[in-house]
């Protein structure tokens, strides 16, 4: 009888090994993980592409409307002759080295909140972040008149945040030479009405 207990506990003792190394990991690699996590279901609500082992997620995508195709042909239109409007566009692009602040949203999930805001900086064609060394962004007195540095290359020089009501956005980038250029964006949730109505 003794023995047949002794194989059991033997026999079991594998098996509880590796729930302790599981849980190791997990109290060790938690930060990491939770990040991850949050990262993949940040994905899941952008509507991002997602593929895990077997299972495979597409990415959103959202068809014109026949209503908004119409529309475009009724609009009144003229030829830039003197390219007035060209070299306007151009400055556009120039100052920021063709750097450019945009934004995604997804519903929040924090009391009191509408939307929860990503925003980042996306390179246009040939332009790179590599001569970026940080950006710092400014949000509003909402946000107790803090300035949130992001030195995440990588990600775009992404940040986060939540909010109830559309706001500006400032951010102001820092060249490896030294300049600096600061950036805004209405951060409007109109994109978040068309996708809830969709």
């Amino acid at each position: 009888m003794s023995s047949k207990l002794d194989d059991m506990m033997w026999s079991a003792i594998p098996s509880i090994l590796w729930v302790v190394l599981a849980l190791i990991a997990l109290i060790v690699f938690r930060k990491e993980i939770q990040a991850l996590l949050q990262n993949f279901s940040w994905r899941l609500r952008m509507g991002g592409a997602v593929k895990l082992f077997s299972i495979e997620l597409g990415q959103s995508y959202v068809s014109p409307s026949i209503d908004a195709r119409n529309n475009e042909t009724t609009l009144g239109h003229r030829i830039d002759k003197n390219e007035e409007r060209w070299q306007q566009r151009e400055q556009y692009y120039t100052p920021n080295r063709n750097i450019h602040l945009v934004h995604r949203l997804a519903p929040s999930g924090e009391p009191g909140m509408l939307y929860d805001i990503q925003l980042y900086l996306i390179p246009h064609r040939d332009a790179t972040l590599v001569n970026l060394s940080k950006v710092e962004y400014y949000f509003g007195r909402h946000w107790g008149n803090q300035i949130f540095t992001s030195i995440d290359r990588a990600r775009g020089f992404t940040i986060t945040t939540s909010a109830y009501g559309s706001f500006v956005c400032t951010a102001k980038l820092f060249f490896s030479d030294g300049e600096t250029v600061i950036l805004h964006r209405y951060v409007d949730f109109e994109m978040g009405a068309f996708g809830s109505k969709a």
